[in-house]
């Protein structure tokens, strides 16, 4: 029997999942720079575009905030934020601590299958590579790190870099477009592999973070 409770309750879901799809929305038209750093977002035009009311809406925008997509500056309004050297720096100090941490779990965790998984992804890297393919070059990459990262059987870690790993999307195509950078990035990969296949947890974090920690010499020539 529908109860004013159901009701409630499925509104709230409801609710939940309209917010959630805001936010995925303007994500992703962030990430594709449909929507520019420094860009103010018109409430009311916002609302017309995706036919929801101003509460979700604010509440998309809160959260987007807190992910570091948006800046709310009083009086003014709400802005996509601005790219700058200092928060790249910051992002990837970030993303490579976390993701060699959950490397060293996912290595820990490892039931014998992770690196021959990992192997086939490279080899389709590689394939990429050699003809000059850098959009299913960088999807690859992806799910090479996406399969790695979930590895690690920790829920809130993998919650956390799913946050930065989008946040870099916005430097790393950069990255990936420096010259010799697939073909640098797919022999770490195989140094990275070779220790997982050793079950080398600390050598296969450390591999991880230093690779990271070496795209923001790339990232922070973005701002010269």
């Amino acid at each position: 029997m529908f109860s004013v409770e159901t009701s409630i309750h499925s509104e709230g879901i409801q609710h939940k999942s309209l917010v959630e799809t805001i936010v995925e929305n303007v994500e992703a038209r962030i990430l594709r720079g449909e929507l520019k750093p420094g860009e103010r977002l018109i409430e009311q035009a916002m609302c017309n575009q995706l036919q929801v009311s101003r509460s979700p809406l604010r509440e998309a925008f809160r959260i987007l905030e807190n992910r570091g997509f948006l800046v709310n500056k009083a009086r003014k309004g709400v802005f996509v934020s601005e790219l700058s050297k200092k928060d790249a720096i910051d992002v990837y100090t970030i993303r490579a601590n976390l993701e060699s941490l959950a490397i060293y779990l996912a290595v820990k965790n490892d039931d014998g299958t992770l690196a021959d998984r990992l192997q086939e992804i490279n080899q389709k890297m590689l394939f990429f590579a050699e003809k000059g393919d850098a959009w299913n070059y960088a999807k690859c990459n992806q799910e090479f790190h996406s399969f790695l990262i979930n590895s690690c059987n920790n829920q809130r870690l993998i919650g956390i870099l799913e946050v930065f790993n989008k946040q870099t999307i916005r430097y790393r195509s950069e990255v990936m477009l420096s010259a010799g950078k697939m073909q640098d990035s797919i022999k770490k990969h195989e140094i990275l592999i070779d220790s997982i296949r050793k079950k080398d947890a600390e050598q296969a974090e450390k591999i991880r973070k230093e690779s990271i920690l070496a795209n923001i010499e790339i990232v922070s020539t973005l701002f010269l």
